[in-house]
């Protein structure tokens, strides 16, 4: 964001003058200085997208005109503008989305270093980390996410604020109580933190425990020489889970401290814990009086109760496919309408939030975001997929449209032992007995799309957001603080507050890297070195443009898919090699950008550092002991575990993904699908497309910067089509449609009521949802409890959930 030089005032004129100074002539300088400062905010703000566009209109109207028919009222509204957008900017927060939630305040007396903190935390991160790793091995699975950590870490802090005794202690010099005070926001936040790096992410526990439970299980590598190896295990998972935690320090300059990196995502964290510990009064808000806390327990109870109907009473409200009800075994139908395996073209395709938020949560997502993303997938499924598909390149059309199976030439999925040796290694002769893989048309088109999005995001980034970018290599070529570049009121009241050391990050960095070294060299892998000195390289330099696009769209790019890419190039036929290679160059990266965002949600509480900095390490080394422990017994002591047959649906549909995507990379490896003359080589072009289109776009937004233009965001287009497998329109088309209700109609129309209820509304209804899932999980579906009926059966009679392709399978059985 620009620092703003102060501006010349007008405010001499009376109210009548300034009505009335059409043509009137002031002193030349100071007339001269106005527009330069008008042109200094045009140019260093014309190109963000959050930035009020209508002062960059009024500002460009007037530069635009003959300086001796300048309209010096339209010239004072805008210099009142600015001064008001400045004021924001020193004493607030620019940004809507972030006054709506940050207080401009902070009380140092208020500490987040709480006994209370600590027990909470880490009770929530031994409980939560240790269900959600044993339900990885079981389909279906649950999830528990942070929100529900901070859902009801909330009832215990405030039982524990008024149970615990207040008697002040002193030991060995060091004075403490246990019993500070109410239950306050930094406390409770600080409970997110550590929830959040623990078992908050994606994956719900430790990535690398998949890699482990592919190594162990007979139906997979069976290679118990290895897994057995307690060191090997240890030494690995602490290593890629603190790998990010060590090149996070390194960009906090670049990612946190910068105001234009706002984070939606946590912003609907801290809505949440607004909410719980509203104090706000009873102003009207366009007629509302009701109060944060209150709209967010409606909420809440009204989803948690909805949410049985789609979830297990009227499934059919979930997946709404009500056009191919017509005619269930219609082919073409089912391929274009359906909502389980088809395109999804459906105007009205489900009635669960679960599935509007599932990929993209309509209220924390930007509007513009959400529209790139739902035109790019559109466009992306009818453009480029259906003519795939209905032409037939690449024998697409023997199989579903969208499915992310892999499949052979007999139309089965693909039966990866047989292309294995004994040893797990790749079998040359195996496989040209057999079958080359196929993919499906909406899978093989995601990935020329993923390699379009990899360099669409640096090259965009490096575009448009360069200025962020000069700012942050200047803090870091001096070595100091990037908060001496920025002068906002956040920066300004964490200075108070002791800055973790680089060091200390280059500490953890160095130690990690050691255990991955380790790891690797002294047991039998097959992975080199190299390669973890790769993946940081590819963290440090893609951690920036990722990290970026995700604080200022939600939106979180990440490079497994680049990385088992090139580890498929590098280490050819060596499988469980590819495995950790992934593990290494996509989690550093991954997790990098979580630790970042969380110490955003700590800048934005003004929680102290070091205080951030112990709370995550802690959080994380625990976290992942408990994964690791649980996944070893349970691995032990399950019968059949991972067995497709196994009684209990222990069969680690998870895991199964990453063994069969450890053959195709790595046993088979991408030369022999994308490399010259191969089936799947065109797709190499998505890097030649993704590099070069987002420059045009610059260009023509520089060019007519007051059109829509300027909201095309190209990494986010690509962005949709990457989640088009297993994935429909339907995962895009509806957040969407909320996000244009919420995000765009409301948030112009009623912006006070936007911003005291937006927030708390979507996470009180994935909060709802969360809740709900877990105790339907427990209740109805762990021992299975059915209820057989219409509504819950209409929606899965007929093509749309079997995946029925265009074209049969020839005589001879093969293609």
């Amino acid at each position: 964001m620009t620092d703003y030089k102060e501006p010349i005032s007008l405010s001499s004129h009376s109210d009548k003058e300034k009505g009335d100074v059409v043509g009137r002539n002031i002193d030349e300088s100071d007339l001269q200085s106005l527009l330069d400062q008008l042109r200094q905010i045009v140019a260093e703000n014309e190109l963000d997208v959050n930035f009020p566009v209508q002062i960059i209109t009024q500002a460009r109207e007037i530069l635009d005109a003959d300086t001796k028919h300048i309209d010096l009222s339209q010239l004072q509204e805008v210099i009142a503008d600015i001064e008001k957008h400045r004021d924001l900017i020193e004493n607030d927060s620019p940004y809507p989305e972030v006054r709506a939630v940050v207080d401009p305040t902070d009380d140092p007396e208020v500490s987040a270093n709480t006994f209370r903190a600590w027990f909470l935390g880490m009770i929530a991160t031994i409980v939560f980390t240790g269900v959600n790793q044993f339900f990885t091995l079981r389909y279906p699975t649950i999830v528990i996410y942070s929100i529900v950590a901070q859902l009801l870490s909330y009832p215990c802090g405030v039982f524990m604020a008024k149970t615990l005794p207040t008697r002040h202690w002193n030991l060995f010099g060091w004075k403490f109580t246990l019993n500070p005070g109410p239950f306050n926001q930094k406390e409770h936040m600080l409970i997110t933190v550590m929830s959040n790096v623990s078992f908050g992410g994606t994956n719900g526990t430790a990535y690398v425990t998949y890699i482990f439970q592919v190594l162990k299980a007979k139906s997979f590598y069976n290679l118990t020489s290895l897994y057995d190896q307690a060191g090997f295990q240890i030494l690995v998972t602490l290593s890629t889970q603190l790998l990010g935690y060590g090149c996070a320090g390194v960009v906090r300059r670049f990612l946190v401290y910068p105001p234009s990196m706002i984070y939606p995502k946590c912003l609907s964290t801290i809505a949440l814990n607004k909410a719980l510990h509203s104090d706000e009064g009873r102003e009207r808000v366009h007629g509302w009086k009701i109060s944060r806390y209150r709209f967010f327990m409606y909420c809440f109870i009204g989803m948690f109760i909805y949410y049985w109907f789609p979830g297990y009473i009227f499934q059919a409200l979930s997946y709404f496919n009500w056009i191919n009800w017509i005619a269930p075994d219609n082919v073409k139908l089912a391929i274009i309408c359906g909502t389980i395996t088809g395109l999804g073209l459906n105007p009205l395709p489900t009635f669960d939030w679960n599935i509007i938020y599932a990929l993209y949560d309509p209220i924390i997502y930007p509007f513009y975001a959400l529209a790139n993303i739902g035109i790019g997938t559109i466009l992306g499924a009818f453009c480029v997929i259906a003519p795939v598909y209905f032409s037939n390149v690449w024998k697409t059309a023997y199989f579903p449209i969208i499915s992310n199976d892999v499949f052979d030439d007999t139309g089965s999925s693909y039966n990866v032992t047989r292309v294995l040796d004994d040893k797990g290694e790749f079998d040359l002769a195996g496989y040209e007995s057999y079958s080359q893989p196929y993919l499906t048309a909406g899978y093989s088109v995601m990935f020329f799309f993923f390699f379009a999005m990899y360099l669409a995001t640096i090259v965009h980034v490096a575009l448009y957001n360069r200025r962020e970018i000069t700012k942050g290599f200047r803090a870091l070529w001096k070595w100091t603080s990037a908060r001496e570049e920025h002068e906002d009121v956040h920066n300004r009241l964490m200075k108070q507050y002791k800055e973790v050391p680089e060091w200390w990050y280059l500490a953890v960095l160095a130690v990690s890297f050691v255990f991955g070294c380790i790891g690797v060299a002294k047991y039998d892998t097959g992975m080199p070195i190299w390669g973890i000195v790769f993946a940081i390289i590819l963290c440090l330099v893609l951690q920036i443009p990722y990290g970026m696009v995700y604080a200022i769209t939600n939106s979180e790019v990440t490079n497994n898919v680049i990385a088992e890419f090139i580890g498929g190039y590098a280490l050819p036929g060596k499988p469980v090699a590819n495995l950790l290679f992934k593990a290494f160059g996509y989690i550093a990266c991954a997790q990098s950008i979580q630790f970042v965002a969380d110490l955003k949600l700590g800048h934005y509480m003004k929680i102290p550092p070091r205080v951030m900095f112990a709370a995550q390490l802690v959080a994380t080394v625990v976290g992942a002991f408990v994964s690791l422990g649980v996944n070893v017994w349970a691995l032990a002591n399950i019968d059949d575990v991972c067995s497709t047959t196994q009684p209990d649906k222990f069969t680690c549909a998870s895991a199964r993904d990453f063994y069969t995507s450890s053959v195709i990379w790595g046993a088979i490896g991408p030369r022999r699908l994308f490399g010259t003359g191969q089936i799947y080589n065109p797709l190499l072009y998505g890097f030649l497309v993704g590099a070069l289109l987002p420059i045009p776009f610059y260009f023509i937004t520089k060019w007519r910067p007051r059109s829509g233009l300027r909201y095309i965001y190209i990494p986010l287009v690509f962005y949709g089509i990457c989640n088009i497998a297993p994935y429909n329109i339907t995962y895009a088309w509806c957040p969407m449609v909320v996000g244009f209700i919420f995000n765009y109609w409301i948030k112009r129309r009623w912006q006070a009521w936007w911003e005291k209820y937006a927030y708390v509304f979507t996470t009180a209804m994935s909060c709802g949802v969360a809740i709900s899932a877990i105790i339907i999980f427990f209740a109805v579906e762990y021992k299975e409890v059915d209820i057989n009926w219409w509504g819950n059966e209409v929606s899965y009679n007929g093509c749309d959930n079997d995946g029925c392709a265009l074209l049969a399978i020839p005589e001879g059985g093969r293609i």
